[in-house]
């Protein structure tokens, strides 16, 4: 056996994947040292199984720099970003989603998921693609060190520090990491998450599918209908999917397994083949296969002691609104500013038990949104939908109507990026006021503390996000509200404060924005607001801090 190979950090990540990816960048771009362990080598190409960026999380990335870059990927500039709902590939279209292309992408004119409350838009772009930009970009930061082709093990914690065990698969030389602390962000079968002994509850096998990525390069001349990056088509019953990858001759195709039937009695060549229309003699080549399980379940906890688990390894569901990936993404961006405040010591330890008391009540709420997709593949229509008749025209206008009124919420899930509420966080400054309900499309701006940040733009064309501080951001809106309490207080306890006078442009909403300040966290989740700083600045500081959460919970077990 190779000796041991001793490293350490602030921070030890295992997986690489798009959520520790995104982790590492949050930490090592606020100065915190990173070693990021993945099992996979550089040359094993990222799963494509995600293939939909949020608007919420191209907001992350356009803070972290790379949102330009994310978008730069996948399809051509003029490939139509569309998601339609068809009888086969070759056959006819039920209805359409209209998305613009990425030439036109922040065009809003006519387009279903035009006038986003962002100053972003969603990117269609495969996994496959997008981890390696991220790879890219993390490596651009000095204080990152990325251990490829190296397998998690163990991990031993104590009050003061983990360390992780693991081995170098190539030479099998065994590696210790020291680290303040361990994110698992490994997946759906995390050995972080067993090693932890922390249990998934909720639904299982709520659908399964046969997954393909594939290469045809006459597939695309053979589309019976407008070219559209997400495909679905029903056969005789069957429900299945197509993406585009990379809008010339790439695609990935998930085939969802009947009800009753064994996985390996369903022919996933024969199934493609009657989605599509093409018959046998039209070849493909088979890039990847992957059968996986549609399932609803959260981590019954967030966090052990000094690790956290985050992404696929917290929270498992069906691919309903791009949602699992995106979900990770935004875990990644609420614990990184905790973990970042405690390594730099303006916060307790205690603040990272928030993350778990904002992040869960979330994901167990979008889990059940979710799971309501696989209802959704139940419904179905007569023989005549594939007829090239004027009565198979009429069944499938009614069809079509049917899929758009039920799937436009997950082809623009506006309400589940930009809706949900830290509504039970011990970090906010809560008014009493219940944040306004959210579906998975529908949305409304509030400054509720908990909701996130309303979005407008400053007066000299400023995005209001690009403005904010990388710490807290106090918004004033009114020049002669006082602020110096507050800067005072944070400065007293080393809590990084923006001010930001706000000159407000398009898209501010005076109905909205009644406030004359507004306290922004890190992760643009609103923490206070009011028309004057309270009596108390320090106690407001210390309550967004985390410092007041032992007496919180000392006050729920007294009550108890």
């Amino acid at each position: 056996m190779v000796e041991a190979n001793r490293q350490s950090a602030d921070v030890c990540i295992i997986g690489a994947g798009p959520v520790g990816l995104t982790m590492a960048m949050e930490l090592a771009a606020r100065g915190n040292s990173v070693i990021l362990v993945e099992e996979r080598t550089d040359s094993e190409i990222s799963s494509p199984k995600s293939n939909h960026v949020s608007a919420r999380s191209m907001e992350i990335y356009r803070r972290l720099g790379v949102a330009d870059a994310i978008r730069a990927e996948g399809l051509p500039d003029d490939y139509p970003n569309d998601g339609v709902y068809a009888t086969r590939f070759t056959g006819f279209e039920l209805t359409r989603f209209r998305m613009p292309c990425r030439r036109d992408r922040f065009n809003d004119d006519g387009y279903d998921d035009g006038n986003l409350p962002s100053a972003e838009r969603a990117a269609r772009v495969s996994q496959m693609y997008l981890a390696p930009v991220l790879l890219d970009h993390v490596r651009k930061f000095p204080n990152v060190s990325i251990l490829n082709g190296v397998k998690f093990q163990s991990l031993a914690q104590t009050d003061d520090d983990v360390t992780v065990q693991a081995v170098r698969q190539k030479d099998q030389a065994q590696l210790s990491i020291q680290c303040r602390y361990l994110i698992g962000a490994d997946g759906a079968r995390s050995d972080v998450r067993h090693a932890l002994g922390i249990r998934l509850e909720g639904a299982d096998n709520l659908m399964r599918a046969r997954s393909r990525l594939f290469r045809a390069p006459g597939l695309l001349a053979q589309c019976g209908y407008p070219p559209a990056w997400m495909n679905w088509f029903y056969v005789d019953g069957k429900w299945s999917t197509m993406m585009a990858i990379d809008g010339k001759e790439l695609w990935l195709m998930h085939n969802f397994v009947p009800p009753g039937m064994q996985l390996e009695d369903f022919d996933i060549d024969a199934e493609m083949r009657q989605s599509l229309g093409i018959d046998a003699g039209f070849s493909y080549e088979t890039l990847r296969d992957e059968d996986w399980t549609g399932r609803r379940l959260v981590a019954e906890r967030l966090r052990d002691g000094s690790c956290f688990i985050a992404g696929d390894a917290a929270h498992l569901w069906v691919p309903y609104g791009g949602y699992g990936m995106n979900a990770g993404i935004a875990d990644a961006a609420n614990l990184a500013w905790m973990l970042d405040a405690v390594l730099h010591g303006w916060a307790p330890d205690d603040l990272l038990d928030a993350h778990e008391a904002e992040r869960k009540p979330v994901t167990e709420r979008v889990s059940h949104f979710a799971a309501q997709f696989a209802d959704t593949l139940k419904a179905g229509e007569s023989a005549m939908l594939e007829q090239d008749t004027p009565e198979g025209a009429e069944v499938r206008a009614r069809f079509g109507r049917r899929l758009y009124d039920a799937n436009i919420q997950s082809m623009v899930p506006t309400g589940l990026n930009f809706g949900y509420a830290y509504d039970q966080s011990p970090i906010i400054a809560h008014s009493g006021e219940t944040p306004p309900p959210f579906t998975m499309g529908s949305y409304t701006p509030t400054l509720i503390p908990g909701c996130r940040l309303p979005h407008f733009w400053l007066a000299d064309g400023t995005p209001l996000y690009d403005a904010l501080g990388p710490g807290f951001t106090l918004l004033r809106l009114d020049p002669d509200a006082g602020v110096q309490g507050l800067v005072d207080a944070a400065a007293r306890r080393g809590v990084p404060l923006k001010i930001l006078d706000i000159a407000p442009g398009k898209d501010f909403d005076p109905s909205v924005y009644t406030r004359k300040l507004v306290l922004a966290r890190p992760d643009q989740h609103i923490a206070w607001r009011g028309d004057a700083l309270p009596a108390d600045g320090l106690g407001l500081i210390d309550l967004i801090r985390g410092a007041s959460m032992a007496r919180i919970q000392a006050r729920k077990v007294a009550a108890s």
